[in-house]
């Protein structure tokens, strides 16, 4: 039997900002756990989350870099889990109304140029961290990541080999980390 390869991606990128999405926490890697957290990263009651400008601005900057439609509106919502590293028991992401849509990057293929189309492009804020020790045979929660800006870079299901996967996902770090929006690092 033949068989296709039909593969579209979603990529999470962290966006290169000193604050989270909706607080005034740090952002920086590898500190001590649960030392950058507040009430509105761990989602204590009573909260009331500020959106980054700064988060905004590098997920317009990826839009426009990838040839997006920018939406006028884009909305917040809550899609529900239940993760321990999870603490309000919600994620902020967009999917109604995301930021931006119908956008498109082009790679080098063997056959020349070939555009893969982006369906959306979303704001969200990252989980925490579990970290088991299996020598203590117990599992701890690092909320430091919680609120962490994040943004989804949703694919059309346009790549046709692995090879073509792997060309668009260097290109796409490529260009986020020639933005500044993103490291690019894959800790």
């Amino acid at each position: 039997m033949d068989y296709d390869v039909v593969i579209g991606l979603e990529v999470h990128a962290q966006l290169k900002t000193a604050s989270k999405i909706f607080c005034g926490c740090s952002t920086t890697y590898g500190a001590e756990p649960n030392t950058h957290t507040c009430p509105i990263c761990l989602g204590l009651p009573g909260i009331l989350p500020v959106l980054n400008k700064k988060a905004v601005e590098h997920a317009l900057m990826m839009a426009l870099a990838s040839h997006c439609q920018v939406a006028t509106e884009s909305r917040f919502a809550r899609k529900n889990y239940f993760y321990p590293d999870l603490p309000k028991g919600y994620q902020i992401s967009q999917y109604e109304l995301p930021l931006a849509e119908h956008g498109q990057i082009e790679i080098e293929t063997n056959q020349g140029i070939k555009r893969i189309g982006l369906t959306r492009i979303h704001l969200e804020e990252d989980a925490g961290k579990s970290i088991h020790n299996d020598a203590e045979g117990l599992s701890y929660i690092d909320f430091n990541r919680c609120g962490v800006p994040l943004i989804e870079i949703v694919s059309e299901p346009d790549i046709s080999s692995t090879e073509e996967a792997v060309t668009y996902l260097k290109k796409l770090r490529s260009i986020l980390r020639y933005l500044g929006i993103s490291s690019g690092n894959m800790e």
